[in-house]
């Protein structure tokens, strides 16, 4: 997308590109990926019709059906790949899909008939998938579980382990260019979005759906109906839990109902090729058969599909939207050192449209820092608006974001939008969306104590004498002479002796100096950048690195291509 962006300089027109690219190449791939899971033309035919045109599963759950249907107005929605892509800018998700069923069709292609070329098409697509979206990649890691485990076609392939061995560990070893440990680490931890019950209860859900395929009648199913199976249980388990329970079992659920879609889809189109096959088989009847069904597929969907036309156009007053105003207003506003506190749609756009520092951005978790998780859901659902006072100055906050139910928000995520009327002044007011100015506490960009080593974290987001000790302790603090910062780099002048406080999150890619000297820096109570300074006038240097980790994963991806070349080299010098 950067680079149709550069070349064209139309930021927003690439996306679109590689969006609606990335939804076009579903189709294909859906069917290429039915084709090598059955074997049949016919059914792979079925199957994209059924992938292109029928609802989803998933709006047999009601608030899921209503959600589809406003879209485009109709009794029928359509499917959920397009209002995933419409109304809640899947993009990355959609495209993800697109390539994982490109990688299941190319790793069924070479489980059948191994060879060098076919494995490298396996494990490029597969490494896309890593490298565009995360919830895409647990998605066609459970379509690649379903074909190593399900007992139909998929197990008769000859050396089928052994290829399913090579295919994986080359997925993982060229996706650590990106996944490095201290990625995946800070991505898993506690708060992480339905990860905590994601390491057992999934697991255990899949020993769930294998022993449920092992159970099936599997010479009376169509060829590749078993592995169908298994995907529908798997990923159905997924959703249904989450909507039926609230139990997570995997992060965001709801987004999994892509994947599920696809394999239903193929469900469908292998019963559909199932029953014709059995009904006639003259080669002419059966295609009117094939026809009938595409033309129910036509009835069924194009009346969403119609009525969600309007929204697939560009929206020529993008201008006057509420997100760019606010976003202006900020950026207009806001003194250096600031941020602002934005939850939904306005913080997702707010740095497309200007440069404003804000404490959340897209989203809370994998974040180094815990924190200011606790405080967004203090702030956005907490009864306690004093708690939340805290933590906004905590955080440093000049502007708090919010949004009522007349607003144009999606995601309207504030329990009691009214909660801080009379706490902070209205210096905004606009189409449902009010900005209210926070006292400032201290220094927004750097603040000096006598002592952070005394002021203790948190037990939880409401433990309010610990917070109003590390509010009172910077509010009191000293302010540097100077404090400008980059892209990643501080620089500090101060004359004050203690722990100077820098009020970005720390984590271990920083490296600091005092007077050209390196020191050692460490967080704070509340995750912020501390360091000890000695009595006199000092100058501080912070600058973010890149981490080894992350230069380990790089390089293990780089020295896995290169034995990879050097070993076809080799091959291809040797004697036939």
């Amino acid at each position: 997308m950067a680079v149709l962006g550069k070349i064209g300089g139309d930021i927003p027109q690439a996306y679109r590109i590689v969006a609606a690219t990335g939804y076009a190449l579903g189709l294909p791939a859906l069917f290429l990926a039915a084709r090598e899971l059955t074997g049949s033309r016919r059914a792979a035919l079925l199957s994209a019709g059924a992938f292109l045109l029928l609802p989803s599963l998933t709006y047999v759950f009601l608030p899921i059906r209503t959600d589809g249907a406003a879209i485009s107005g109709t009794l029928i929605p359509p499917p959920w790949r397009l209002v995933a892509l419409v109304e809640y800018g899947e993009g990355p998700h959609v495209l993800s899909l697109s390539l994982a069923l490109l990688g299941v069709a190319a790793t069924l292609r070479y489980l059948r008939a191994p060879s060098a070329f076919r494995l490298a098409v396996a494990v490029v697509a597969l490494v896309a998938v890593a490298l565009t979206n995360l919830i895409g990649a647990l998605g066609v890691a459970i379509f690649i579980f379903g074909i190593a485990i399900a007992n139909g076609p998929a197990a008769s392939f000859a050396g089928k382990w052994s290829g399913l061995w090579k295919v994986g560990l080359l997925t993982v070893l060229f996706s650590l260019s990106w996944y490095s440990l201290g990625f995946m680490r800070a991505f898993s931890q506690p708060g992480g979005g339905d990860t905590a019950s994601f390491y057992l209860a999934l697991p255990l859900v899949a020993l769930a759906a294998v022993i449920a395929v092992a159970a099936l009648p599997l010479k009376r199913l169509p060829p590749g109906m078993d592995v169908v199976v298994l995907w529908l249980l798997v990923l159905g388990a997924i959703v249904a839990l989450k909507q039926l329970f609230a139990i997570g079992i995997a992060p965001q659920p709801i987004r999994y109902s892509l994947e599920l879609d696809a394999a239903f889809a193929i469900g469908v189109g292998i019963v559909l090729a199932a029953l014709i096959e059995r009904v006639t088989s003259r080669r002419l009847a059966r295609g009117v058969l094939v026809a009938v069904a595409a033309l129910a597929f036509v009835v069924v969907g194009a009346p969403a599909w119609l009525g969600v036309q309007p929204r697939l156009a560009p929206d020529a007053n993008w201008r006057d939207w509420s997100e760019r105003r606010v976003a202006l207003w900020l950026a207009g506003n806001m003194r250096p050192g600031e941020r602002a506190f934005l939850s939904g749609d306005h913080a997702f756009w707010l740095n497309v449209f200007a440069d404003v520092p804000q404490v959340r951005g897209g989203q809370d978790f994998a974040a180094v820092d815990p924190w200011p998780a606790h405080a967004a859901f203090q702030i956005s659902s907490g009864p306690d608006a004093a708690i939340s006072k805290i933590w906004l100055q905590a955080l440093a906050v000049r502007y708090l974001v919010v949004t009522t139910p007349s607003s144009s928000e999606i995601f309207h995520d504030f329990t009691n939008p009214a909660k801080f009327d009379g706490i902070f002044p209205v210096a905004f007011d606009e189409r449902g969306v009010r900005i209210y100015e926070v006292p400032p506490a201290g220094d927004p960009r750097a603040v000096v104590v006598s002592s952070a080593a005394d002021l203790a974290s948190p037990t939880n987001g409401i433990d309010r004498p610990a917070l109003e000790s590390y509010l009172g302790a910077v509010t009191r603090g000293t302010a540097p002479v100077t404090a400008v910062s980059g892209l990643g780099d501080w620089r500090v002048e101060t004359q004050a002796a203690g722990d100077l406080i820098v009020r970005e999150s720390y984590d271990s890619g920083w490296q600091a100096s005092v007077d050209g000297k390196s020191v050692t820096a460490g967080p704070d109570a509340l995750g912020m950048l501390r360091l000890t300074l000695p009595a006199g006038s000092h100058t501080v240097e912070l600058d973010r690195r890149v981490h080894l980790d992350f230069l380990a994963g790089l390089g293990i991806a780089l020295l896995t291509g290169l034995v990879l070349v050097v070993r076809g080299l080799r091959r291809g010098r040797s004697p036939g």
